[in-house]
């Protein structure tokens, strides 16, 4: 299932009205199936559902409109002790840096915007010798239109009858678009003229994938949105929320842990596959330091039921382009619990979270194979919580084991060597960390093995103290086995041929 986490109702409106009348404002659970919502803020398409407490609601009010001296962020505001929705005649145009998500609108700063941007053209280069001559006068070279002037050394004449009192024919919508108001189509250099570029569609010859943007998931034949995955029906309805808005689940094309949807390559972060007892993952926790828009990370489950292949490609762009100390990301597969929302099965079947005094013997069998240029590691990890209620809030240890290391970055300092499970392993802590930390990176990297779980357990939980290492506490709750790489800057694709953990 491929589960997409969004902000929801704090990342609209933190005022002090909205958060009273929410605190005070008792559900009624209606004769239907689904509850009442208590606040309008959770309907963002207007189609009578929302999501709220991890479960669909049913709000039976209208909407009314914000008036002018509404309390607005985004879409929505806060007036006369109840939600109201920003008319769209009040929504914002887009600018060229907006992101296109239906025909004439758009999404940036956190809320819609009407699509009305006229992109205009720019004055165009002149061909070099090397350009390709497309007729007309035009031409093609560096990704981009160019045009032989005069005394050009091009080839070409300006003396076609095209459609445009310049020389050129119009673009239609789905040109190649250049950014500059010239475009590619059809073997020939166009012009928008009049016509919106749709900046969905560019140059991208398919070498690279597209940057990221917002999954807009499918849509059934009453035009309502097609639920991408069967975990956000929290109440079981057949209704879940994903995307800021209310979609419906259908056999077949919503996603399941049975149906897994194969080969489908999803961008948007944070999106989770779930397959079996594990789950794989687009974690893209910190890629607030990188310092442009161009990065990308997607991932992609293949393979066949009971052989299946989790791979991810990522380009977090050079090592100039952001801190190149930090980590970006840690896309990966796990199995167990590392919040109350994400978990790979239930304790029982899969035996996590557990107490580290009566943690089962995992065993743990990875392989892997790569390509690219990147500062990365390939690491395992588990974290221990203060209670089986293993969330984010309550980590209190982490430890990682890192199988492949990056040319320069080391996780911290160096405070032991000791042979482990029948190899050798130099051993980090890392006291600038706000929770215990151990990480145990193999001498010599390696792409495959198995690895007796808890005999690092026991080396962090026994013998770590003397070595500085925090200890990992007595009654703490391992929630999750994970794997996967964290990257500090650079591209490539990671292919897992198979992870599998074991009791």
């Amino acid at each position: 299932m491929i589960r997409t986490y969004l902000t929801k109702v704090s990342g609209y409106l933190l005022c002090a009205p909205l958060l009273a009348a929410i605190v005070n404002f008792s559900p009624v659970h209606l004769a239907q199936a689904a509850p009442a919502c208590t606040s309008a803020i959770t309907d963002q398409d207007g189609d009578g559902w929302g999501y709220e407490n991890n479960q669909s609601c049913q709000f039976v009010q209208g909407h009314p409109p914000c008036s002018s001296t509404a309390i607005i962020n985004g879409d929505w505001g806060y007036e006369n002790g109840i939600s109201c929705k920003v008319p769209s005649a009040n929504k914002p145009d887009c600018t060229g840096a907006a992101i296109k998500t239906a025909e004439g609108w758009g999404w940036e700063n956190n809320r819609s915007c009407r699509w009305v941007e006229i992109r205009q053209p720019s004055t165009p280069l002149i061909c070099s010798a090397n350009a390709k001559d497309n007729g007309g006068g035009w031409g093609w070279e560096n990704n981009r239109s160019c045009r032989f002037a005069e005394n050009s050394t091009g080839g070409g004449t300006d003396n076609s009858n095209n459609n445009n009192s310049n020389g050129t024919p119009q673009c239609s919508p789905t040109a190649n678009d250049n950014g500059d108001g010239w475009g590619f189509e059809h073997g020939a250099s166009c012009l928008w003229g009049n016509v919106i570029p749709d900046p969905t569609i560019g140059t991208n010859d398919g070498s690279v994938p597209p940057p990221v943007r917002p999954a807009i998931p499918g849509h059934d034949a009453t035009g309502k949105p097609i639920c991408l995955t069967d975990s956000s029906d929290g109440n079981h309805d057949g209704y879940g929320y994903e995307n800021d808005q209310t979609c419906r689940v259908v056999a077949g094309k919503t996603a399941t842990p049975q149906n897994p949807l194969l080969n489908t390559r999803w961008c948007q972060p944070w999106a989770e596959i779930s397959y079996g007892n594990y789950v794989l993952q687009n974690n893209t926790w910190n890629d607030s330091d990188v310092w442009t828009d161009d990065w990308w990370q997607c991932i992609k489950l293949g393979g066949s039921r009971g052989s299946y292949v989790a791979q991810w490609d990522y380009n977090w762009l050079a090592r100039n382009e952001g801190n190149e100390y930090s980590v970006k990301s840690y896309p990966q597969v796990y199995y167990g619990r590392k919040t109350r929302n994400t978990t790979s099965g239930t304790p029982t079947a899969i035996g996590l979270p557990a107490n580290i005094n009566n943690l089962p013997d995992f065993k743990v069998r990875y392989r892997y194979s790569e390509t690219g240029n990147a500062e990365r590691n390939v690491a395992l990890e588990s974290f221990f919580h203060t209670s089986c209620e293993a969330e984010e809030w309550n980590k209190h240890f982490e430890m990682m084991v890192w199988v492949g290391k990056p040319a320069t970055k080391t996780p911290g300092r160096l405070v032991a060597e000791a042979t482990i499970d029948g190899k050798d392993w130099d051993i980090y802590t890392n006291p600038a960390l706000s929770w215990g930390y151990v990480a145990f990176v193999e001498k010599t990297p390696s792409t495959q093995g198995t690895l007796d779980w808890n005999k690092f357990v026991n080396w962090t939980r026994y013998t770590g103290p003397s070595h500085g290492v925090w200890s990992v506490g007595d009654n703490t709750c391992m929630g999750a086995i994970e794997i996967g790489t964290e990257t500090f800057w650079g591209a490539g694709t990671f292919t897992l041929h198979e992870f599998s953990v074991y009791r």
